[in-house]
């Protein structure tokens, strides 16, 4: 009797036991997905479902990650904070600014150029990004001084130096875009080409730089346009939040066929980690992003570990950027 009473006792602690680790580093922990990221197609990687060849101009080299490494050597020169960097390009004519438009020409100058090293697109070595570290503000900066450049040039009449730095900015957001290996970097790629392109249509359609093939081809490229950075902007609202839902990123973290998807999302449960009142969530979290510190790519690994380390402060530091 006293045999059988000890192997029930046995059974019933196991059984405790494995609900308190299903609780606490289990799925049902962190919380499950909504339909948000369950919905048909959202782990597809986002397109463009048209070539911006015929707007570019002809690839005559290499080079081009030396030039626009200078051009943001030159945004750093110009802009220590985020805060500088609002005011240099708030509401000036880069035209009337020597120091833009030597940024300006560099940008131009790189457009046909090769550059095809994958997520490397200014420095040898690239590291995940710190919440101080304005790299994306900065590069942003470099598109919308482009595009005020090119709006200067229509107003003063000369729509054929705005082509040029039209097209340039397309060139920029399209290298943004295709060799970022952050969100954020490729947001500013999608927005760039989005500018470039409903620009080089309205260029292209009528004056002394009307041309039908090349209008044509902007107009083609806005929808698609339009329509990946819808997709895009719409997946910023569900990742890039202040209170992330854990379960989804969890979701993206696992199935999203995108790698910067992958690595917010992982950012991102790091937040959601602090930001719960659920201690077994808060727990589940931390036991996921461990696991996710040994992944075999590099950048999850590295986002897991990022992720994994954030602590309250941190929370309270990336609040207060």
């Amino acid at each position: 009797m006293n045999y059988k009473m000890g192997i029930g006792i046995a059974l019933v602690f196991l059984i405790v036991v494995g609900v308190l680790v299903y609780i606490f580093v289990g799925p049902a922990s962190i919380g499950q997905p909504t339909y948000r990221t369950l919905a048909h197609g959202f782990m597809t990687p986002i397109k463009i479902d048209y070539s911006i060849g015929g707007l570019t101009p002809v690839k005559s080299g290499s080079g081009a990650g030396k030039l626009y490494l200078q051009a943001y050597q030159q945004v750093v020169a110009l802009s220590n904070d985020r805060n500088a960097i609002a005011e240099l390009t708030g509401g000036r004519n880069p035209a009337a600014s020597p120091k833009i438009l030597a940024i300006v020409q560099l940008v131009e100058q790189a457009a046909p150029e090769i550059l095809g090293r994958k997520y490397l697109l200014f420095a040898k070595g690239v590291g995940l990004p710190e919440s101080s570290d304005p790299v994306a503000d900065r590069l942003n900066a470099i598109g919308q001084m482009t595009g005020a450049y090119a709006t200067a040039c229509i107003s003063d009449k000369n729509p054929k130096l705005a082509a040029k730095a039209l097209t340039a900015l397309l060139v920029f957001g399209h290298r943004l875009w295709q060799h970022g290996l952050f969100v954020d970097v490729r947001t500013c790629g999608i927005s760039d080409m989005q500018s470039a392109a409903a620009g080089l249509q309205m260029v292209y359609k009528s004056g002394p730089t009307k041309n039908k093939y090349e209008c044509a081809v902007a107009t083609k490229l806005v929808g698609p346009l339009n329509r990946a950075g819808t997709r895009w902007y719409d997946k910023m609202k569900i990742v890039d939040v202040a209170d992330p839902n854990a379960g989804d990123m969890a979701n993206i973290v696992r199935h999203d066929r995108d790698l910067s998807w992958r690595i917010e999302a992982m950012l991102e449960l790091g937040i959601a980690r602090w930001s719960t009142s659920y201690a077994p969530r808060a727990h589940g979290i931390a036991a996921f992003l461990k696991h996710y510190t040994a992944d075999s790519n590099h950048w999850i690994s590295a986002s897991a570990k990022v992720a994994h380390a954030m602590t309250a402060n941190t929370i309270s530091q990336l609040a207060g950027n």
